[in-house]
């Protein structure tokens, strides 16, 4: 796509800073790129992409762990309460970074 539309604005210094300040929070490098990105959707979201990767993690974990007590139960095994203990901490801790996630994007 050829980008040969421009629009040209003039900014004080603290306006121009405000935006550079902006911009890097966010995860553009290009001003150009932030800019446009503003003035089309109105808002840029940085998400915590470190939040999410725990959240997965946790997820995966909990996963291993029910399948493993699964396999145990259908064995005819005994199952360990400090395996189903373990469990509910990490699903009390998913559902706490799930629910503070919702409270960040809800203020957007």
């Amino acid at each position: 796509m050829v980008k040969d539309q421009q629009i040209n604005i003039r900014l004080t210094d603290e306006e121009f800073d405000m935006i550079k300040s902006r911009m890097k929070k966010s995860s553009f490098t290009s001003m150009s790129a932030y800019i446009r990105k503003m003035a089309i959707d109105g808002m840029v979201v940085k998400l915590d992409i470190a939040e999410l990767k725990e959240i997965c993690s946790l997820l995966r974990y909990n996963g291993n762990n029910i399948n493993q007590i699964a396999k145990r139960l259908n064995a005819g095994k005994q199952i360990y309460s400090e395996d189903i203990k373990d469990i509910k901490e990490k699903q009390k801790l998913l559902c706490d970074m799930v629910n503070s996630i919702n409270m960040k994007l809800s203020k957007i």
